[in-house]
């Protein structure tokens, strides 16, 4: 049988889990993202985006996009 010295698992400090990217510290880290450059659609602006853009859907710059953000409650 295991002794208890009053910590449980989740407080014993480690935390750190693996699998496509890792979990330290209560952070994610995964390996860095493709970004692929685009014309944003508002202002015309050249800017880069950590996603594919899908074709017929708009892409915006960060200013742009604070812009068109749908407004939280």
């Amino acid at each position: 049988m295991r002794k208890n010295d009053g910590k449980s698992r989740r407080d014993s400090g480690s935390t750190n889990f693996s699998r496509s990217g890792s979990f330290d510290q209560g952070r994610f880290n995964s390996s860095p993202r493709d970004m692929h450059k685009v014309i944003c659609a508002d202002c015309g602006k050249e800017c880069e985006v950590p996603f594919e853009p899908k074709e017929g859907r708009p892409v915006y710059c960060k200013e742009c996009y604070a812009k068109h953000r749908p407004k939280r409650f």
